[in-house]
């Protein structure tokens, strides 16, 4: 295969190298121009384990290990361009090897809440990223415990996604903690492993002719599928002509399980086969549903927008990793894991909203709790997992598609991002909530439009592992010999007798750890996923449309959904209950 990349200077240590952004890529870009949107924030808190390892987070040894980081996965290193062909990566082998000043950041902040303050700054702040710079660290020292210390890591979704920045976090945090410095694999070769996710997909031996109908067929079925996409509703929210084109301003807000009643709706789900991505989508439905009964209930929806919204369907935009259907050589060599935009999405159709008894005629008759119906009056047991069933078909249907990557490189959103970006800076980059204008628009006037985004992303233990250096054992470990799809950016090597046994003595433990996400306008991206046996759900949210209240309000009553279809027997089972 053909590589992308070509070289601007080919002069001995100081190599340029550049290729276009694939559209993936440049949607990504144009998001990120738009007052930072998309841009990915990760806040972790670690913990110094050794009375004697203090100097971890010392300037020498942060800056040792990004500079580290940077080499193992150069494309965190390159610039965009914006050409007239089209945005293109430039990646210079001097930035690669050597620390620009905006690279890593040092400051002190005296408690907990005082580092996320400084993560509100951020998210609310203008970008601290640029085109020329797609990621840094910041690492804040605690001056109230000598042995803490928050690192906060940001990258352009341009050039990663969920696996990508797991992979990027633990290198950084094993070669913090490491004494030992694996080789590197060398610029000129590793720069040629990051091909655009549309070049990779259509690779190999495959002759010219049959790519371009692959891509032509592709193209052809999403057209299909995206005929279908009509009507739907969502939460009850400000939606205005200008909201598209006003940057979002991003909350988030989390709600956790116990370990005890995590590992009861996990069990529960086995027992029923069912996967908790299925059954948190139809979940997520019923406890909006409880929702809207309430506002409705209480004559805050009218009935106009009653009977419209009992008709709808809902749907729901869910990310797929696309890595596994990319070419095997490179899946199999570390690509599973390493740094780049590899992700798709997929639209599931949920029938409309789950009511039972309260489309049945005389509401003043049911029997409400806290305000609205409760879950088994708007859905049954049953009727919860045949939800959980038509997920699973639509999933499967998906992912057994011979053109699976295909129809998912298939759309583009460049363009559409290129417009709202360029408008915006025109603009003066005006965010403030004086730039909305016109009416609320009634959920009628947005057809159509999608319930929710978001997926389970599993278990998130292996991604980001608890205690660094990583036991040699480990199958992400630099250190482990046996080969892992997984482990990105080192070279077969035999490391010495003295890293294996420097490696078995815990340096750090992550004590904490968070995602926080630029949303687009509007966005209300809603994801489960599972970290030290604990099963927790986190919502990010456009505040400037979504009220905290309905966000609070939502999350509770999916949680509470959870705990009464999950979180305890149905009929004959042998009882399993669970409480708060």
């Amino acid at each position: 295969m053909t590589s992308p990349w070509a070289t601007l200077d080919s002069t001995p240590g100081r190599h340029v190298f550049f290729r276009p952004l694939g559209d993936r890529e440049a949607s990504f870009y144009w998001d990120s121009v738009f007052n930072s949107t998309a841009d990915i924030v990760m806040h972790i808190h670690l913990r110094t384990t050794q009375a004697d390892d203090r100097d971890i987070h010392s300037q020498p040894n942060v800056k040792r290990s990004w500079a580290s980081v940077k080499r193992r996965f150069p494309l965190i290193a390159t610039e965009v361009e914006e050409h007239e062909s089209g945005p293109r990566f430039i990646l210079r082998e001097e930035t690669v090897m050597n620390l620009r000043p905006d690279d890593v950041t040092f400051t002190e902040v005296n408690s907990f809440h005082h580092a996320e303050c400084f993560i509100n700054d951020i998210m609310d702040g203008p970008r601290r990223l640029s085109s020329q710079l797609l990621a840094r660290a910041y690492i804040l020292r605690r001056t109230d415990k000598s042995d803490h210390f928050h690192v906060v890591i940001m990258i352009a979704h341009c050039v990663t996604d969920s696996a990508a920045t797991s992979t990027v976090l633990r290198t950084f945090f094993d070669t913090l903690s490491s004494r030992i410095e694996p080789p590197y694999i060398p610029l000129g070769e590793r720069v040629h492993m990051y091909q655009p996710l549309e070049s990779r997909v259509c690779s190999g031996d495959v002759p010219l002719v049959k790519r371009r109908w692959r891509r032509a067929l592709g193209h052809a079925i999403l057209s299909v599928w995206s005929s279908k996409f009509k009507g739907g509703h969502t939460l009850p929210g400000d939606f205005r002509e200008s909201t598209l084109h006003t940057p979002a301003k991003t909350r988030i807000h989390v709600s956790m399980f116990s370990r005890a009643v995590s590992s009861i709706i996990l069990s529960n789900c086995r027992r029923h086969s069912i996967t908790m991505n299925s059954a948190y989508y139809a979940l997520s439905q019923v406890a909006f549903s409880r929702v809207l009964c309430r506002r409705y209930l209480r004559g805050q929806i009218s009935e106009e927008e009653w009977e419209y919204r009992k008709r709808q369907p809902m749907h729901v935009l869910g990310p797929l990793n696309l890595r596994p259907y990319q070419d095997r050589d490179w899946f199999e060599s570390g690509g599973s894991g390493d740094v780049g935009v590899n992700i798709g999405v997929f639209r599931y159709t949920l029938p409309f909203m789950p009511l039972g008894e309260m489309s049945r005629g005389d509401v003043s008759k049911l029997e409400l709790v806290d305000g609205a119906p409760d879950f088994p009056a708007l859905m049954s047991f049953d009727r919860f997992l045949l939800r959980c069933a038509n997920v699973k078909a639509q999933a499967q249907k998906v992912f057994k598609h011979p053109r699976l990557v295909d129809i998912c490189t298939a759309g583009s959103r460049v363009a559409f991002m290129r417009e709202v970006a360029l408008k915006w800076l025109e603009m003066g980059e005006s965010v403030g909530p004086e730039d909305s204008h016109g009416s609320v628009r009634p959920v009628q006037s947005l057809n159509p439009i999608l319930t929710q985004i978001g997926s389970t992303l599993g278990n998130m233990d292996d991604m980001v592992p608890a205690y660094y250096p990583l036991p040699p054992e480990q199958y992400l470990s630099p250190l482990c010999t046996t080969p892992s799809p997984h482990r990105a950016g080192y070279p077969p090597w035999s490391p010495p007798a003295a890293a294996l046994e420097d490696a078995k003595t815990p340096r750090l433990h992550v004590e904490y750890w968070r995602t926080h996400l630029h949303t687009r306008p509007a966005e209300l991206y809603v994801g489960a996923s599972s970290a030290r046996q604990q099963l927790q759900y986190f919502a990010f949210y456009d505040q400037r449309v979504f009220s905290d209240e309905i966000i609070v309000e939502w999350m509770r009553e999916l949680k509470d959904a959870t705990l009464w279809y999950l979180g305890q027997s149905h009929g004959s089972e042998t009882p399993l209950q669970s409480k708060l």
